[in-house]
């Protein structure tokens, strides 16, 4: 459980690294998506904790964020 909690703190802490590091805008954007993902597939195994749920409910809730993120970023590229 501690990996978790590290992943998620370098996860929320890596953008801000980079964008003090000089990284374009346009990376960093990116980058939020992968956290976020990343993140997701954490807190729906390990918080959530659907790691013994069904299959297709925790397929569900772990498609749900990468789900929007594709959304987001398809617009994200549109534009």
């Amino acid at each position: 459980m501690l990996m978790v909690y590290i992943a998620l703190m370098v996860c929320t802490a890596l953008p801000v690294f980079a964008l003090q590091a000089g990284m374009g805008m346009e990376f960093l954007v990116w980058l939020v998506f992968v956290m976020i993902i990343i993140k997701a597939v954490l807190l729906v195994d390990h918080f959530m904790e659907m790691r013994n749920a069904p299959p297709a409910w925790r397929l569900t809730a772990q498609i749900w964020a990468p789900a929007i993120i594709t959304v987001v970023a398809a617009f994200e590229a549109i534009t």
